[in-house]
């Protein structure tokens, strides 16, 4: 099968199979939704090859959150095919301005160079339209869009003709077992938007990393555990101890091994998450002792 041949999901749904996912939608006229464009110029050229391929004209670039490796393909397709590019707000300011996720990522301030590579900055990208919830009419298809925000602080999934195209509101199981601290920016409601995937009644799943699946109930399942697990972790490792020393006991309870300043950063930002998410649920309490903030668990009453 050539690279840039589309898996058929359903009579309206086609996917672009890579380290991200990206989504054709075909509507009644052969215009086509491309969903998101994965990470760099060459998943754009794979995404404008799966086209022809199939004989669409591409319309419009619909984006579901604005981390790097699902919007790195807009700038050559926007260039190249002139498509309009709709995505959700909050997002829309990083893929306008990418090195905003390092900055986040970096507790606001400079990144240094390790941080401002394609992985965690792509090419910015007009944002022609902002996405809301609700139904969406484009290309003659009727999408429903779903908030499904917790991997990312604003993300949307999309709902048509039986295909859930979920990004990552859920990971595959194989990506949950390759990464057991799955990356997320709010805790409880990553938590919910998997619970929503199972609520759907989609047909098919096609996670933003992963296979697509029809088992959606066990691919939910599987997501809840993971958090859980990583939630588990992360209060274990609050013996009073500082952020760094949580994230290093996390790691080694999960069995990560962190080697480059991105991969750290990014651990850290999914540790603070759950720091945040399990001192709202009463699970660990924080305090500023000697000019450091420290964490210890909350014994169950």
């Amino acid at each position: 099968m050539p690279a840039d041949a589309p898996i058929q999901l359903s009579e309206r749904v086609f996917y672009l199979p890579g380290s991200v996912n990206a989504a054709l939608v075909v509507g009644d006229e052969r215009e086509a939704v491309i969903v998101d464009t994965g990470q760099d110029k060459d998943a754009g050229r794979r995404l404008k090859g799966a086209c022809a391929h199939l004989g669409v004209t591409p319309i419009a670039i619909l984006n579901t959150h604005a981390h790097a490796d699902h919007y790195g393909g807009n700038d050559f397709l926007v260039r190249n095919l002139g498509l309009s590019v709709y995505a959700p707000p909050f997002e829309a300011s990083i893929l306008q301005n990418p090195y905003l996720e390092p900055v986040y990522l970096f507790h606001g301030a400079k990144p240094p160079q390790e941080l401002l590579s394609k992985w965690l900055m792509a090419k910015p990208s007009p944002v022609n339209q902002l996405l809301a919830p609700g139904r969406l009419e484009l290309a003659g298809l009727a999408l429903e869009i779903l908030d499904t925000s917790g991997h990312a602080h604003t993300h949307y999934a999309v709902n048509v003709d039986g295909v859930l195209i979920a990004a990552d509101a859920v990971f595959g199981t194989d990506v949950l077992d390759k990464y057991p601290l799955p990356f997320g920016q709010d805790v409880a409601r990553q938590i919910a938007s998997a619970e929503r995937v199972a609520d759907v009644g989609a047909r098919t799943v096609l996670p933003g990393h992963g296979d697509p699946t029809e088992d959606v109930a066990a691919l939910v399942g599987a997501n809840l555990a993971a958090f859980e697990r990583a939630a588990a972790a992360v209060a274990a490792a609050c013996t009073g101890v500082p952020t760094s020393a949580v994230l290093r006991a996390s790691c080694r309870a999960l069995g990560i091994v962190i080697n480059d300043l991105p991969r750290y950063h990014l651990n850290l930002c999914v540790v603070s998450a759950y720091l945040s998410y399990l001192r709202e649920t009463g699970r660990v309490e924080l305090s500023i002792i000697d000019n450091e903030l420290r964490w210890t668990a909350v014994a169950p009453v």
